[in-house]
């Protein structure tokens, strides 16, 4: 069975270094003595705070971030390379988030590129795709994810397809307190995992973990997680309480586990 993951994205907050070294206080003392043999947890903190987190984040921990341009290095004012995140112990980075493509305007193609440039330099993207409340009434989801999916994975090979994280948030959920039904969120699941068969084959897309995104709350998981038969949660705003990671990184924990058990059995 495949490892399952929490991604907590802190997004655009903690302000200072104050708050940066309060955040990770609390945390270090919420995921003490905590079990993580099953489930990956990732905190994916703003830029600046990156080397602060990767030298005080608990063990079990590992360190994420929240985007990157598909240069090594160069005349890109303002951008940061995967070698820059390599270095500092970066593991995992977010590409093509909602707020990204919205605020960001950026295509596939960019986002593309950029899965691209982290694999060459053995990071793991956490790919995030998902539609819009327009695209959805249009009946346009299935569509618009296989788009969204495409161009990432073409002409990459198995070996390095497998590293790659995919994390459905479908836009009209983000932060509104509305979630889809499990079954819809499943429908999007077997979206994903038939379009990367299609270009990679079917044992690769087995192996390749595939979240749900969008007002992920421990009381939803259920419903947005294992009910949906996904493997793991992208959370945003719950992230930024690190009792509430710890919560539901302990959730997942103990379900998958249970699960294990009795599958063993």
């Amino acid at each position: 069975m495949k490892q399952r993951y929490l991604i907590g994205n802190l997004k655009m907050n903690v302000l200072s270094v104050e708050e940066a070294d309060q955040y990770l206080s609390v945390f270090r003392r919420e995921m003490k003595g905590r079990k993580q043999s099953i489930t990956t947890t990732v905190i994916v903190p703003p830029f600046l705070y990156l080397e602060r987190f990767q030298k005080a984040l608990p063990e079990a921990v590992s360190l994420g971030a929240q985007d990157v341009f598909w240069e090594k290095e160069g005349s890109y004012t303002g951008e940061i390379s995967p070698l820059m995140l390599k270095d500092i112990g970066v593991e995992y980075v977010i590409v093509g988030h909602s707020e990204r493509r919205q605020y960001g305007h950026e295509t596939n193609e960019e986002i593309a590129k950029k899965v691209q440039a982290l694999l060459k330099w053995n990071l793991r993207p956490i790919l995030c795709i998902g539609e819009t409340a327009e695209e959805r009434r249009r009946g346009e989801t299935s569509s618009v994810l296989e788009a969204q999916l495409k161009g990432a994975f073409e002409g990459i090979s198995s070996l390095h397809a497998e590293k790659m994280i995919i994390a459905y948030e479908p836009r009209w959920a983000i932060g509104s307190d509305q979630v889809p039904a499990s079954e819809d969120i499943l429908e999007a699941k077997v979206i994903i995992y038939r379009m990367i068969a299609s270009v990679c084959g079917a044992p690769v897309a087995e192996r390749i973990s595939i979240l749900y995104g969008g007002s992920v709350k421990a009381n939803v998981l259920k419903q947005v997680c294992f009910d949906a038969q996904m493997d793991g949660v992208l959370i945003g705003r719950e992230s930024l309480f690190p009792y509430e990671v710890a919560k539901i990184a302990e959730i997942i924990e103990n379900y998958e586990a249970t699960e294990r058990e009795a599958v063993g059995r």
